[in-house]
């Protein structure tokens, strides 16, 4: 059987494409992350009342709550190929490199859009004031890039595994805990109305390129195992 390759830019926007008319269709994903955020907020708001949380335990919050929403729904990027047999498709029409950077770029998009609606969710329940919003937006698109590419390779490592929401959690925190703490520490400076050191942003978007690239080589070994 000929294998066909597509245009590596066009297979990338081809699989993206793909992956979000199939999350259009059945809504897992985005219900999952937005639920999970939704009764989040609800109950972290009902619990503190009107007390107002220390800037650095309010930034520790938004990027916990961000981690997990990203737990809840991101995995289905590979599993939903594994468990509809569709993986094999993949491989053929597909370089490696096209499959990792298009599921890649869906998984940015989603925790992206999921941000924008939690923010304001976030502002209003724990009534918390956002100074520095260039710098906050920036924070908030490195963070979720990072969130997104750890996600994505650890998604691919546990598709064929037993446990895979366990796994994919505990693979994904100690891959993504110093981009983790850097996001934490540059919000916590902007809820204190300090702006971030330009070396916290460097490092974020610094870890997000070596973080590709290790996927990147990484993945040709788990796609054509």
């Amino acid at each position: 059987m000929p294998t066909i390759r597509l245009n590596l830019l066009n297979c990338i926007w081809a699989i993206m494409m793909k992956d979000g008319l199939c999350e259009f269709r059945t809504r897992y994903a985005v219900s999952a992350l937005f639920m999970f955020a939704l009764t989040s907020l609800a109950s972290i708001s009902m619990s503190i009342g009107a007390a107002s949380l220390p800037a650095d335990l309010t930034a520790a919050l938004l990027w916990v709550l961000l981690f997990f929403c990203a737990m809840a729904g991101l995995s289905r990027v590979f599993v939903q190929e594994e468990e509809s047999g569709t993986i094999i498709a993949l491989q053929i029409y597909g370089s490696g490199q096209a499959v990792l950077f298009g599921k890649l770029l869906f998984n940015i998009i989603m925790l992206l859009a999921l941000t924008m609606l939690i923010i304001p969710l976030f502002i209003i329940f724990l009534n918390v004031d956002i100074y520095h919003w260039p710098i906050f937006i920036v924070a908030l698109i490195l963070g979720d890039i990072g969130i997104a590419a750890a996600s994505t390779i650890t998604a691919a490592m546990v598709a064929k595994t037993q446990g895979k929401n366990a796994l994919f959690t505990v693979l994904t925190f100690p891959i993504l805990l110093p981009q983790f703490l850097s996001s934490i520490s540059a919000t916590a400076k902007i809820l204190m109305n300090v702006k971030p050191d330009i070396s916290d942003i460097l490092f974020m978007a610094a870890y997000n390129v070596v973080l590709m690239i290790a996927s990147s080589i990484l993945f040709d070994y788990l796609w054509y195992d």
